[in-house]
């Protein structure tokens, strides 16, 4: 659930965008100004500017309409720039008084000694990554003979892909725990490759990685797995989302970097 904070972050890139946009189409929009008017019912428009002596203007024919309209939208753009511009300042300022005022910011602020007496309500968003990331488990163990590789955080992980992606997730910031036990519906336990902590909304969500998509048992399994995540109401694309490859097509890393912005950083 997005939050009002997230809501209105978002529209800020919005605003961003339509204000770029609408600066960008001002560049190549013509000069002086148009005038419109009604005569038996039929709309006329008029050039107005400093080469037409007329003080009526110069009018537009039909072929000329084109003109008309390019000075309209030249218009409404510069409007839609300004007013665009103005709100963005309007939503800065109300976010940093809105952060300044935060409740969640009382407890990080205490005294470190003062806080052991203290059973906080509302803690900061680096607080509950701390507490998050602080839970000691037990993930599933690994065979004798597997190959042991190792993330910049310093797990140990299934496959090199797997680190790929734990790696860009550390780079990123972006809390997860590797292979943490998840229990189900029917007292099932299975092991998410990584539980994955969307702090937009203290979400918890899932990210498979499924890496032998060109093997038809494989296929199998992953079919299976995703059947149970959904008969337990964790449903692809919602909270549960996946990387795959194959023997021929391995992760591609860029297209894994815009996934994980978007999914995971992005309010």
């Amino acid at each position: 659930m997005k939050t009002m904070e997230s809501t209105l972050k978002e529209e800020m890139r919005q605003l961003e965008k339509v204000a770029r946009e609408a600066l960008g189409r001002l560049k190549g929009a013509p000069n002086g100004h148009l005038r419109i008017t009604t005569n038996n019912g039929r709309v006329e428009y008029y050039y107005k500017s400093v080469e037409v002596s007329s003080s009526n203007g110069r009018y537009i024919k039909k072929n000329e309409e084109s003109l008309a309209r390019a000075i309209a939208q030249r218009d409404y753009d510069a409007l839609l720039a300004k007013s665009a511009v103005e709100r963005i300042k309007v939503i800065k300022n109300f976010l940093e008084k809105y952060e300044k005022t935060s409740i969640k910011r009382i407890y990080q602020n205490t005294n470190g000694y003062r806080r052991d007496l203290i059973s906080a309500v509302v803690i900061s968003d680096e607080e509950y990554v701390k507490r998050w990331q602080a839970v000691e488990y037990e993930g599933k163990a690994f065979a004798v003979e597997a190959q042991e590789i190792i993330t910049e955080r310093g797990e140990r992980v299934r496959s090199k892909s797997e680190k790929i992606i734990a790696d860009k997730l550390y780079m990123l910031g972006i809390p997860y725990r590797y292979e943490y036990p998840l229990m189900l519906e029917g007292n099932i336990k299975i092991y998410p490759d990584f539980t994955i902590l969307k702090m937009s909304s203290r979400e918890e969500v899932y990210l498979e990685h499924l890496g032998l998509m060109d093997d038809s048992s494989y296929v199998d399994n992953v079919m299976y797995k995703l059947n149970t995540y959904e008969r337990n109401r964790i449903y692809l694309g919602v909270n549960l989302f996946t990387t795959y490859e194959t023997s021929k097509k391995p992760l591609n890393s860029r297209t894994l970097d815009g996934m994980i912005r978007k999914l995971f950083l992005e309010e």
